[in-house]
């Protein structure tokens, strides 16, 4: 079973950058290699209450990977017009992007741009969980025709990097390929990657099933 919050050290945010002297942080597992050489974040045992309550002022970038899928339905050359040739969400996946909303709507956690990937699996990760999706092409995963790698890692890193508007986050509904090849971070199915303001940190792994935990 996965652990209730995966964090990544941040040392602005643990420390305060410069508001007084360094005060202990948790201890912290260094990332955790796969077999395809991407990393895990590692678990610590920093409070959530610190982390609602930053996301709560905006300003971070949320990188959801899809929810669960039907891994039935693969197919080689997906049609974005039509579902049928693609992997779509299964009823679990469509349960998780709903209680993802929930969650985020009872913390109080303000949302701004919706930006997903043209997949059935992403926008509909999206709408059902923020009731909007924005297609866009740069969140479009690497299996699709002429699709090209590193221009796709490259433009993600311009998106986690870009701030968001003023009190609000940005929420990215992509897949597990485009940020591993644009971080290392390898994820599950529903995971929310949280980013710092303006910088590409990574900050904490929430899994789909873990927002319901989270306190206010």
């Amino acid at each position: 079973m996965r652990s209730s919050l995966a964090l990544l050290a941040c040392a602005c945010l643990l420390t305060g950058c410069g508001s007084g002297p360094p005060q202990p942080s948790p201890a912290t597992a260094p990332p955790t290699a796969t077999a395809s050489g991407t990393a895990t974040a590692p678990a610590t045992a920093t409070a959530t209450a610190g982390l609602v309550e930053r996301l709560r002022q905006g300003g971070h970038v949320l990188y959801i990977r899809h929810t669960a899928t039907d891994t039935t339905q693969d197919a080689p050359s997906p049609d974005l017009s039509d579902p049928g040739t693609q992997r779509n969400l299964s009823p679990a996946g469509r349960e998780q992007a709903r209680q993802i909303g929930q969650a985020i709507r009872r913390l109080r956690i303000p949302i701004g741009q919706v930006l997903a990937s043209p997949y059935r699996r992403t926008r509909e990760t999206a709408e059902l969980a923020f009731g909007r999706a924005q297609e866009i092409r740069d969140l479009i995963n690497e299996i699709y025709p002429g699709a090209d790698d590193e221009e796709l890692a490259r433009a993600l890193r311009r998106l986690l990097s870009r701030r968001p508007a003023a009190g609000t986050n940005t929420v990215l509904v992509s897949h597990g390929f485009n940020l591993s090849r644009a971080t290392g971070l390898s994820t599950a199915e529903g995971d929310t990657v949280v980013f710092s303001p303006g910088t590409m940190e990574p900050v904490a792994t929430i899994g789909a099933d873990e927002w319901r935990s989270l306190k206010e």
